[in-house]
């Protein structure tokens, strides 16, 4: 009898600690608790000016997201009194962060992220407007977790122990983690994403009209080789990102740009999955543009030649068909009339 309530109590204290560990480790970064509170339904405040602002973050979200193990005051720096003040400073990428940076004592940041961000086509220009520079695309804006998410991979994580072998800490070993986490899973999925998110802006011609942006891209893109292919599923294909890069995004003038004329040869030949030997008139071909008969007369009218080709030819055989069937109900109908 002692035995089996031994037992019993042995089991009891199992199931406890099982519970109780998950969200130990679940939430281990939420080490001051802050979910407490934003993790209610519909928290927030409503301002006269702003209206409702939403302070919610759903542990689930919290759980998912590429900063889960990031303490929230890591980059809420000046959040350090409760109740919080009405006004706190935006959060910045390009602050340090809690993984110590490569062979530096320093904390890793987005610096380099966010000086690229600045200058490209994408940062604030001094010469518009405050409201046309909030048109503009933000860090957040495009990293919200949909195609960021951190990959769990244990052969990745297995081989990251060996950094720390050489390298004092776990750093390098979480960077490296981190990074490779990203780039070393490439699906159709994940480029379906980058191209939907980048058209979410590019496809809206009342938003980029006032950028004096062409148009036709995205239309273009879905028409290119690229477009198609990626829709049928084929991973090793070329994205918006993997040709106008996701941060130094620079106009196609600029000779530092990786669509300028000088550098597109290199940019297709960048990556392994792309035209490792192409050529420089392969790669001046149109990617693009809507052909035209005044921008490219050849292509436009090749291309209208083949669609009045293949519909008359389908519309002879149909003819064909149709006459053909026509003899044979007629045949039918003389051998009745003879009986």
């Amino acid at each position: 009898m002692p035995a089996t309530i031994y037992r019993r109590s042995t089991l009891l204290v199992m199931v406890l600690f099982l519970l109780t560990a998950y969200p130990l480790t679940a939430e281990q970064a939420d080490a001051e608790n802050c979910n407490l509170c934003h993790g209610l339904a519909l928290f927030g405040i409503t301002t006269p000016a702003d209206g409702f602002r939403s302070f919610e973050v759903t542990s689930e979200a919290y759980r998912h997201s590429t900063h889960r193990n990031v303490i929230c005051r890591d980059c809420h720096t000046d959040v350090n009194v409760f109740p919080h003040p009405e006004e706190v400073a935006k959060v910045e990428c390009y602050k340090s962060c809690h993984i110590t940076k490569p062979f530096a004592l320093t904390g890793y940041s987005h610096l380099e992220q966010s000086e690229a961000h600045a200058i490209s086509a994408h940062g604030s220009n001094p010469e518009y407007s405050a409201k046309k520079n909030a048109a503009k695309p933000d860090c957040k804006y495009c990293h919200s977790n949909k195609f960021r998410n951190v990959i769990n991979n244990e052969s990745l994580q297995e081989n990251s122990k060996h950094c720390v072998r050489c390298h004092e800490g776990e750093g390098l070993a979480g960077v490296i983690l981190h990074v490779s986490s990203h780039s070393g899973h490439r699906t159709a999925e994940a480029s379906i994403n980058v191209v939907e998110l980048c058209s979410s802006c590019h496809a809206d011609q009342g938003h980029m009209k006032q950028f004096d942006v062409n148009l036709t891209q995205v239309e273009g893109y879905e028409r290119h080789f690229h477009g198609k292919a990626l829709k049928r599923g084929l991973d090793e294909v070329a994205n918006c990102m993997d040709c106008h890069r996701n941060h130094l995004n620079l106009p196609a003038d600029d000779p530092n740009s990786s669509i300028h004329p000088n550098n597109i040869q290199q940019t297709c030949s960048a990556n392994s999955y792309c035209h490792s030997d192409v050529s420089g008139k392969f790669a001046a071909s149109a990617i693009h543009s809507e052909p035209t008969s005044q921008n490219n007369p050849i292509l436009f009218y090749v291309e209208w030649g083949f669609i009045i080709l293949t519909a008359t030819t389908m519309a002879l055989l149909f003819a064909h068909i149709f006459l053909d069937f026509g003899r044979w109900l007629g045949d039918i109908w003389l051998r009745r009339k003879e009986k």
